[in-house]
């Protein structure tokens, strides 16, 4: 079985640094314990095919703590995505989603994550039907 890169919460904690340098936003990481527990919420119990099943609906789980961790002053939404998909990515996959000048569903359904109009479960789905392989 091939083995599953995790993230770290340093690394979510650059990434954060990242996309607030590139949108000219002060980066502050208020608690980087809330990213590590999000981390371990979204791994547990820390073994394939984890609690949440399957790396998709993982990437959806991370996706979810990371956002409502609310570890950064600001992106904590973008971090949490960037982070989910480079783990996508990182075992072979993506995510395709409607994508167009008028459309994002993927920042649409993260919103609604942050505001609690939907919830981990419905999130974990979201990512596991929008998956899709790369080409190796």
């Amino acid at each position: 079985m091939k083995s599953i890169l995790l993230p770290t919460a340093a690394a979510v904690v650059q990434l954060n640094k990242f996309i607030c340098t590139e949108g000219g936003n002060p980066h502050h990481c208020m608690d980087i314990s809330k990213i590590e527990s999000a981390i371990s919420s979204a791994f547990y119990p820390g073994t394939y095919p984890f609690a949440h099943g399957g790396l998709a609906r993982v990437a959806g789980a991370l996706c979810f703590y990371l956002t409502k961790c609310h570890a950064f002053t600001d992106g904590n939404k973008r971090t949490a995505v960037l982070t989910a998909i480079t783990f996508l990515n990182d075992h072979g996959m993506d995510l395709q989603y409607p994508l167009d000048k008028n459309t994002n569903a993927l920042a649409t359904v993260v919103d609604d994550v942050a505001a609690s109009r939907v919830n981990r479960d419905d999130l974990m789905k979201w990512f596991e039907d929008h998956k899709i392989y790369l080409d190796e």
